[in-house]
């Protein structure tokens, strides 16, 4: 249960974090929104949703403290983790949502996480990294050609072998979430071969193979906060980025972005954490629950993330002056020949080098289950 003081705190900070969400707008941005919506440009959506479980809670019902950012697929997900888990416990179990990150950074949330502050946290793979080293393996590029490989991998073996390395560190791991693959957005050159990156300033996180990938493309990347980065590409502090399509979309870096190319580099997911103190003080009964719904609510997200994605992409092809550009396979090859090493490195940042060489193996399994070319 949630203790007084934590509570009042927790609401002062939701009521703080709701004033200061969202990334300042300047009139050129504006400007350059009017001028799409006058040329004609009408942005499709994916409609949020709700649940409601249709349950009474119990009087001593227990609640979650649900912690996440603003990803749109992935806050629908928590919603249906709420209505699934009061329904699969009759009513006594519940969770609290609390989105865009209003509880602290991702890194804040993970330490409150470890230390049983908060119950479920929904982090990035490069943050939860520095908590495990292990999770730097899933920064190598160009592993995968399709969610379904990624999913048979990270649902399998090596995501069941991350899992125990996580429970060391005070984390239970329930999913893998979707956070699709990283693509690039460029202001004013187009990105059709590696050549094409020599020189630009790319934003980066602060992730030391990530750092390395880029610099082997010809680019200068630069470490940046992600809410600094929408001015910064305006003002030309730096050149591009690399998110996701919806993420792309979402934070309206077309505003101030001339050219996109769905390059697929790297597969970035969500892991949701509980913290393995509570998880282990709850009953066999409600472990089961909180585990069965989890799946429920993963399998619910990675479809609705691709809805998002989709649009996304729709929305980026059809904005008015934007350049839409997608890799040849020659290409590819290209961008797989300049990451030569980075395998090495990464092994060298993990706790246990053997975690890349068991990566590799399963994506590789992956890749003949999943042939990219029996894709529609």
């Amino acid at each position: 249960m949630l203790k007084q003081g934590i509570a009042v705190t927790m609401a002062a900070v939701l009521t703080l974090g709701f004033a200061g969400c969202g990334t300042p707008k300047t009139e050129n941005a504006d400007s350059a929104a009017e001028n799409a919506a006058a040329q004609g440009f009408v942005e499709k959506k994916v409609e949020p949703v709700n649940f409601d479980s249709g349950v009474e809670l119990a009087d001593d019902c227990y609640h979650f403290i649900y912690a996440l950012g603003n990803a749109p697929a992935t806050i629908d997900a928590a919603k249906f983790f709420k209505m699934r888990l009061e329904q699969e416990s009759g009513g006594t179990l519940t969770c609290d949502i609390y989105t865009d990150n209003v509880l602290g950074s991702e890194r804040e949330l993970l330490e409150g996480c470890q230390f049983g502050n908060y119950d479920i946290v929904l982090a990035t793979n490069a943050t939860v990294a520095s908590f495990d080293h292990d999770i730097f393996s899933l920064d190598i590029p160009w592993l995968f050609d399709s969610k379904q490989q990624v999913y048979e991998v990270l649902d399998g073996v090596f995501g069941n072998t991350l899992a125990e390395g996580l429970e060391e560190k005070g984390f239970k791991l329930l999913q893998f979430q979707e956070n699709s693959f990283r693509t690039l957005s460029t202001t004013n050159r187009e990105v059709k071969t590696v050549e094409d990156l020599k020189g630009l300033k790319i934003r980066i996180m602060e992730n030391e193979i990530q750092l390395q990938q880029w610099k082997n493309y010809g680019a200068n990347p630069t470490p940046m906060a992600f809410t600094e980065l929408f001015t910064a590409l305006q003002q030309g502090t730096v050149d591009g980025q690399d998110n996701g399509a919806e993420l792309t979309w979402q934070t309206k870096f077309c505003e101030v972005q001339k050219c996109y190319t769905y390059t697929k580099h790297i597969y970035s997911p969500y892991l949701i954490l509980m913290s393995k103190e509570k998880f282990d003080g709850l009953t066999p009964q409600q472990q089961e629950v909180v585990m069965k719904v989890s799946k429920e609510a993963v399998a619910y997200e990675r479809e609705r993330c691709g809805e998002y994605e989709a649009v996304a992409l729709e929305n980026i092809k059809n904005y008015p002056g934007m350049i839409y550009n997608e890799l040849t396979p020659e290409a590819v090859e290209g961008f797989k020949a300049a990451c030569a090493g980075l395998d090495d490195l990464a092994r060298q940042k993990c706790d246990d080098p053997a975690i890349v060489d068991l990566l590799y193996r399963e994506a590789a399994k992956a890749k003949e289950k999943f042939p990219v070319e029996a894709e529609s």
